[in-house]
Order: structure tokens, then sequence, then C-alpha cells
């Protein structure tokens, strides 16, 4: 009888402790640890969905209860869903009581970061647990991995940034060559209208030599003429065409016109003596 009045008060004790330290009645405290058993059962049993529901209505029923955030968290990892793990064991960080789960919710967070690519927060994650545990192979293991990936990211990083760089600058090179092009092709095309304009100037000069129409060819032309004509010799008189007979008349009347010239001759000079023979008196 005395055991069980000892027994009594020992319950009666330890669940008015419990009530005091989480301020909570123990009726929620009771309700929550009875989720947190069912949803590792299912969690057992691989029904993720079904126990992240469990550990979600243990979590209502304490806010503050580290198991809960902490077994959300590895249900919620274990679908991939690395996002609202790494919350759940955040807040789990902030619950835990000791160093060795502070040591061990910090290693989850970085296990968290990693899946994510956000190995920059991962590597201090790992930090934080390492200061709390550093004896742990597997944490520091994890950690020189994680450091490792972080320096080949940057090197790929750097290799992009260089290469994206170099397309820039192979751009600009075209982009120059291509203006160079069109300005040689404008060049080129200038080039090839003057040459056709020479062309054309040779072609019409050729055409007036053989046409004869240089002026200055014409008037050397002019020139030579009027000298070759002047150094000539007069034209001869074309032959007669007369028959005999009528040269002989031509004769004959040339002959009467002479003697009645100079029957006037004879005459003029009689009548000038007989005018000289009068007056010399």
């Amino acid at each position: 009888m005395k055991k069980l009045w000892m027994l009594f008060f020992a319950i009666t004790t330890f669940s008015s402790f419990a009530q005091e330290e989480t301020g909570l009645p123990k009726e929620k405290l009771y309700e929550a640890k009875k989720q947190l058993r069912e949803g590792n059962e299912l969690y057992k049993k691989n029904k993720l969905d079904d126990a992240a529901i469990a550990y979600q209505k243990s979590l209502a029923e304490d806010g503050t209860y580290y198991k809960g955030a902490y077994n959300l968290g590895n249900a919620y990892f274990q679908q991939k869903k690395y996002k609202e793990a790494g919350e759940q064991y955040q807040l789990a960080n902030k619950l835990a009581k000791t160093k060795e789960d502070k040591a061990k919710t910090s290693e989850l967070i970085g296990d968290t970061f990693k899946k994510q690519n956000e190995l920059e927060k991962a590597l201090e994650s790992y930090k934080q647990a390492l200061l709390k545990k550093p004896t742990d192979d597997v944490l520091r293991e994890k950690f020189v991995a994680a450091k490792k990936q972080k320096e080949k990211q940057d090197q790929q990083n750097k290799d992009n940034k260089d290469k994206n760089k170099d397309n820039k600058d192979d751009n600009k090179d075209k982009d120059n060559k291509g203006d160079n092009k069109d300005q040689n092709k404008d060049n080129k095309g200038d080039k090839d209208q003057d040459k056709k304009d020479d062309k054309g100037d040779k072609d019409k000069k050729e055409d007036d030599q053989k046409d004869g129409e240089n002026p200055e060819d014409k008037k050397d032309q002019g020139d030579k003429g009027e000298d070759e004509k002047q150094d000539q010799q007069p034209a001869q008189p074309n032959e007669s065409k007369l028959s005999p007979e009528q040269i002989q008349q031509l004769l004959e009347s040339m002959n009467n016109e002479e003697q009645k010239t100079q029957k006037k001759v004879n005459a003029q000079k009689v009548n000038a003596k007989e005018n000289n023979n009068e007056k010399d008196w």
C-alpha cells in the first residue's frame, strides 16, 4: 500500500513538472506524443505522406516538441522536399537542448543545402556541426566533399564567364569584320564604278578616233589640207574641144580685128602729122 502511494506521488510530480516545463496541459502533451508515435509507425512502413501529417499534428499540439520537428524534417527529406526539410531541421535546432542534438540538426541542415546546390551555406552548417562534434569522421568527410564540390563549381563558373566574354569579343569582332566587309564592298563598288567610268571614257575616245570626230585631229587635218592646197600647182587648162573649121574661122576673125585696129592706128598717125604741119607757120 505504501509503495502504491509512492508511485502515485512520483507520477503526479512528473506530470506537474512536465506541465510546468512545457507550459501545456498534460492532455496536450499526451496527444503530441501519441501523434508522434503514430507518425513513427507510418514512417517505418514508408508511408511518408501519412507520417508527415501525423508529425504535423504532433507539432500542432505542442509547437515546442523537438522530436516532432526533427521527425517531420526526416519525412520531408525522404520525399526530396529539401527546402521544407531544412525549415523543420532549423526549428529542431532551435528547440534542441543538448550539444549532440544541435550538432546533428546542423549536419542535417547542411545536407539539405547541399541537395539544393547551395554549397556555401552547406559548408557553414557543416562547420557549425564540427565545432560541436569535431571527432565525427562522417561529418568531416561531408565537409571536405562539399568544399571540393564548391571549388569545382567556382572553377566552372569562372570558365563559363571567360567563355561568355570570349563569345562576346568574337561577336564584337564579327560585327567589326562585317562593318569592314561592307566598307570594303562599298570601296570596291566605288573602284569598280571608277574603273567602269575610265573604261567608258577610253572606249568613247577610241570611238571618236575611229569616227574621225576628234576636234584636234579635225583641226590638224584641216590645217594640213590648207597647206597641201597652197603647195599644189595651178590646175592645167582643159584641152580645146573646137573643130578645125571653127579654129580657122576664129583665126580669120582675129586677123580681121587686128587689121581694123592697125588701120585706126595708122589713121590717127596721119591726122597727127597734118595737125603739126598746120601750126608750123
